[in-house]
């Protein structure tokens, strides 16, 4: 909706402004019939500015209203907008805690399914999207559909345990993360591209790869970084952070390395 901020001037009648015009004369005030007739044309004279103003803001007014008759609303995201996609894959539950779980899901005419990287609206006041990837998707007993994902964290969301936040290496950088958490479908905005790149490669030009960058995994639980090439991880863990970056190299190409002291410089500034 667009909004107007025209000011309106109140209409002002002849018979007003001259009962004003006499109250404003004193018994000792002495005129001749020209200046009452030249004081006369004065306030008629205002009362057509005033007219000229009132018409002027109507049509102000009547242009504003057609503005925004052609601004077409957003649409409301409703629930039932949301479809599952393909025969259920497992049931789990029972009663009213009785979930479907599908691979994929469509939503203002797109699908997304399992391990997809999206965008997620946060709400109607904060200025920026989560980033996460779709882990599961079900239909819960009234027909509403939610997605389990994984959060990545932006630098500004990556809390360092003795205060502060962690910092990344480039614009583009986000922080994976293993902290899980559930949406309703319909807040997935749209799709978005996530490489992964190890510390020890040059990051891809944007021009030629537009998307986001994690070269670290940030522990919500201790509030530190990890780098992705670390091999202390948990078995399963490790197992998908290393599929996660032999899937971006597989995109990327064969990324030329970094010199040992850019490699330093770059642990330094996290």
């Amino acid at each position: 909706m667009v909004l107007s901020r025209i000011q309106s001037f109140p209409q002002v009648s002849p018979s007003e402004n001259e009962e004003a015009f006499v109250r404003e004369r004193s018994p000792q005030q002495k005129s001749t019939r020209t200046d009452e007739i030249m004081e006369g044309k004065r306030m008629r004279k205002k009362v057509r500015y005033c007219e000229d103003d009132e018409k002027e803001t109507k049509r102000k007014r009547k242009r504003n209203r057609k503005k925004d008759e052609d601004v077409t609303p957003p649409k409301e995201v409703k629930p039932d907008d949301v479809k599952p996609v393909g025969g259920p894959v497992k049931v789990t539950g029972g009663g009213r805690e009785r979930k479907t779980h599908y691979r994929q899901f469509e939503y203002g005419g797109n699908r997304y399914g399992l391990e997809d990287s999206v965008l997620i609206n946060q709400g109607q006041y904060s200025p920026m999207p989560y980033v996460a990837i779709i882990k599961d998707i079900t239909q819960e007993q009234n027909g509403r559909i939610r997605i389990l994902v994984q959060w990545f964290y932006r630098q500004e969301e990556a809390k360092k345990k003795g205060g502060g936040y962690w910092k990344v290496n480039d614009k583009r950088g986000l922080f994976y993360s293993f902290h899980y958490g559930e949406a309703p479908a319909e807040s997935v905005m749209h799709r978005c591209m996530v490489y992964f790149v190890p510390v020890r490669k040059q990051l891809p030009k944007r021009r030629d790869n537009p998307g986001f960058i994690v070269q670290k995994v940030y522990d919500t639980d201790e509030k530190k970084l990890r780098s992705l090439t670390d091999k202390d991880y948990e078995v399963a863990k490790q197992h998908e952070i290393d599929i996660l970056v032999e899937k971006s190299m597989s995109l990327l190409g064969d990324l030329p390395d970094l010199e040992t002291e850019e490699i330093l410089n770059m642990g330094e500034s996290t």
